[in-house]
């Protein structure tokens, strides 16, 4: 009876959230592991002598093959996994000094992906070598997610810090610091790879989601120095919303590339390498959330951004004369007006002030009359098209009245 009223009152995903908070389940299943990996850790060096790295490589080895044997051993695995990955978001939130709970999901999302990864290439069923090299893949993987999270955290501070023109040079320095990590350890774990591996899909894989971040990266620190360059100026720069969505639009463009390239990457594993019904409803999910949902969101992107501009460009110029005349800021942003665009309520506005503004509705900022009413552009479209089919019955009639006049004549 109580759970049917919490579940009716609260819903069933609050209710195994409290249920799993309450029982301590991956508490739990980290106890069970490293108490299992250290009564096998112990019994192996009862057993040998030898002390030398080789010796200590190769039980390391044997205990993460032992490790993850069974499903009840990955889950075990996957909660040490998940408090290590929730201990580095802590670090990387301490490091930059941002207090954002969101950021701590790195602990639960890194635990599902690895334990998504382990059922999809089905670990436990592998011998000991080919789990030890799969569970040594499934951990490059990882890797490159944590690095993915890492800039989750530090693009929006960069953002922030310029945008918001924060002159704390220790802020900038840690969070500048952060993007060098997250540029050279990408490049530098790539050249590892492919100087020890020959070339898989697997590799393919993981350089896809590594070149991924120092893309991100890039993309990030352009933005941070346009905005740095805007903090600095005297005067409004109107062309920085163009920059920035420019240089946005290539970095989803080429996050949407390699998606697609991914998508055909897990493809060719599906059907030749190792296939799978976990891999298969995996591949549909990356298929519509990071394909086809990017592809509708980008293009509904660029169609609001078209009109916007074709909106701006409907309304006319102000001249040097008119804006002497007006003497005043823009209304939007109180800054001084160098340029200005002209509404049919005669207020003066920046265009990119007021382009941001059409993104969301087409009223005045300040009297909230029309800018630009699709309706009417409809109706003048409509009323030229009639206007070419008068003209068009007009010449067929006269052309008719003048066969008629020749027949007459003879």
């Amino acid at each position: 009876m109580w759970i049917k009223t919490f579940v009716r009152n609260y819903g069933l995903y609050i209710l195994l959230e409290s249920q799993w908070t309450r029982l301590h389940v991956p508490q739990v299943l980290r106890v069970f592991w490293l108490t299992r990996l250290t009564e096998q850790a112990i019994y192996i060096m009862l057993a040998s002598n030898e002390t030398n790295s080789a010796a200590l490589l190769g039980s390391l080895r044997y205990l993460l093959v032992r490790g993850c044997e069974t499903v009840i051993a990955v889950l075990g695995m996957t909660s040490v996994l998940s408090g290590i990955s929730h201990q580095i978001g802590c670090a990387m939130q301490v490091f930059l000094v941002v207090e954002d709970p969101e950021d701590r999901s790195i602990g639960a999302v890194s635990a599902i992906l690895f334990f998504i990864l382990a059922l999809q290439n089905g670990l436990t069923s592998l011998e000991p070598e080919k789990r030890f090299m799969r569970l040594y893949r499934n951990f490059c993987l990882l890797f490159t997610a944590i690095l993915h999270f890492i800039h989750n955290m530090v693009s929006p501070l960069l953002f922030s810090l310029s945008a918001s023109r924060n002159m704390s040079v220790n802020r900038h320095a840690r969070a500048l610091l952060v993007c060098l990590f997250l540029f050279t350890a990408p490049i530098l774990f790539l050249y590892y790879l492919w100087a020890h591996h020959s070339l898989s899909t697997w590799l393919l894989a993981v350089t896809a989601f590594s070149i991924e971040v120092v893309i991100k990266v890039v993309i990030s620190l352009l933005i941070y120095t346009l905005f740095m360059v805007d903090a600095f100026r005297s005067s409004m720069w109107e062309q920085l919303d163009d920059y920035v969505y420019y240089i946005r639009a290539t970095g989803n463009s080429i996050e949407f590339i390699f998606g697609i390239f991914l998508f055909f990457n897990g493809a060719w594993i599906l059907l030749f390498e190792s296939g799978g019904t976990i891999r298969a409803l995996m591949m549909c999910i990356h298929a519509y959330f990071n394909i086809w949902c990017q592809a509708i969101a980008g293009w509904k992107t660029f169609i609001k951004r078209r009109h916007a501009v074709h909106k701006i460009n409907s309304l006319p110029q102000a001249s040097a004369e008119q804006l002497r005349a007006f003497e005043d800021v823009c209304a939007i942003c109180y800054q001084e007006l160098t340029t200005a665009r002209i509404t049919r309520c005669n207020h003066y506005f920046h265009s990119a002030c007021l382009s941001k503004w059409l993104y969301l509705q087409d009223t005045c900022p300040l009297c909230h009359k029309t800018l630009y009413n699709v309706q009417e552009t409809n109706n003048e479209s409509i009323s030229l098209l009639n206007n070419d089919q008068e003209q068009e019955q007009q010449q067929q009639q006269q052309q008719q009245q003048q066969q008629q006049q020749h027949e007459h004549h003879d």
